[in-house]
């Protein structure tokens, strides 16, 4: 039995064929893997839009709060509002009441 050696014809007539898709498939993978490749870019772009969403989210519940606090400097029935669902004030001569919505738990 005889060891023969691959043809080398064939490599060397592919040599380019096989250098041009090496040098392909690197470059694709630096594009795509980089720090400043598509996957990065995507993954930032996804992170940026979330946060932008946050900021949003944030902006209107500051909204709300500060006309709450608007409220409660001029509205006197707001000031009564908060008093009783927060703290548990009464007026003089009220009966409270507490129900309790957990029946069975």
């Amino acid at each position: 039995m005889k060891f023969s050696f691959p043809d080398l014809n064939f490599y060397r007539k592919r040599r380019w064929t096989i250098i041009g898709v090496s040098a392909i498939l690197g470059i694709a993978l630096i594009v795509t893997l980089s720090d400043y490749g598509l996957w990065n870019r995507f993954k930032l772009e996804y992170e940026t839009s979330s946060l932008e969403r946050e900021i949003i989210a944030l902006k209107d519940s500051n909204e709300m709060l500060l006309e709450e606090i608007e409220m409660l400097k001029s509205d006197t029935t707001t000031i009564e509002r908060v008093a009783r669902e927060k703290y548990g004030m009464k007026k003089r001569n009220e009966t409270v009441y507490i129900l309790n919505d957990d029946e069975g738990k």
